[in-house]
């Protein structure tokens, strides 16, 4: 009889443990405005080949900052509706408007998740899967949890190239 109420007890508690450890579009656009380290790598099916970079990436009020460390030193800076791409090695800038950039994972990177957008689908695939749809590109972004953390973002962009970005905070 104490063995069974136990296992009772033990079961309610898991249950409601289990339910706090699944993941939201709360916890995602949260965990999506934090500062990252992160180590990104690209697979060009065509060619058979698989790139790596790696870098940091800060938001604060007014935008975002992705410093690229590796291999090549760029500097992102997103703000205001413009991209300012600064290559260090060549000491070149270049602006570009967001909305032409027409990137459907940057645009989800700059105003977050909202369920009801009509542009793309969310489906929390399970308790630590989010995936958003693009409806217009028929593009898929993938948010993958650890323990209520956002460790891993899987997407492919327009030219067929998979991208995975493994994030660790700062």
């Amino acid at each position: 009889m104490i063995a069974r109420l136990s296992l009772i007890i033990f079961a309610i508690n898991f249950s409601v443990l289990a339910g706090d450890d699944k993941v939201s579009l709360s916890l995602l656009n949260a965990e999506l405005k934090k500062n990252y380290a992160f180590v990104e790598r690209s697979l060009n099916q065509s060619e058979m080949k698989i790139d790596n970079s790696s870098g940091k990436i800060f938001f604060d009020e007014t935008g975002i900052t992705i410093n690229v460390l590796t291999p090549f030193k760029e500097n992102y800076r997103i703000e205001d509706g413009i991209i300012e791409i600064h290559d260090l090695f060549l000491d070149q800038k270049q602006l570009i408007d967001v909305e032409q950039a027409n990137n459907f994972f940057l645009n989800i990177l700059i105003e977050g998740i909202d369920e009801n957008n009509p542009l793309y689908r969310v489906n929390i695939v399970d308790d630590d899967i989010i995936e958003i749809m693009s409806i217009e590109q028929n593009t898929l972004v993938s948010f993958l949890f650890f323990k209520n953390r956002l460790e891993l973002i899987r997407y492919t962009d327009s030219i067929g190239v998979e991208h995975g970005i493994e994030l660790r905070p700062l």
